[in-house]
């Protein structure tokens, strides 16, 4: 998995979200994004690799409120 890539669309997803003053309905907004359109597998490896990527903080917050995918691993 290219958490490169991960990351720069979680950025990009973020970047076209953050508008308004509420920041964390913002992040919760990115969050059920990812949790919708990508896959188990994406969401598992951008969950595991936070702490060492480039995340805005914004996309960081909404990577924060996902759940990590338990089936298939």
């Amino acid at each position: 998995m290219d958490v490169e890539k991960l990351v720069k669309m979680a950025n990009q997803i973020a970047a076209n979200s953050d508008y308004g003053a509420d920041k964390e309905k913002i992040a919760a907004t990115i969050a059920d994004h990812l949790t919708r359109f990508w896959t188990p597998e994406m969401r598992k490896a951008i969950i595991e690799q936070k702490k060492v990527v480039a995340l805005t903080p914004i996309a960081a917050r909404a990577v924060d409120k996902l759940v990590m995918p338990t089936s298939g691993f």
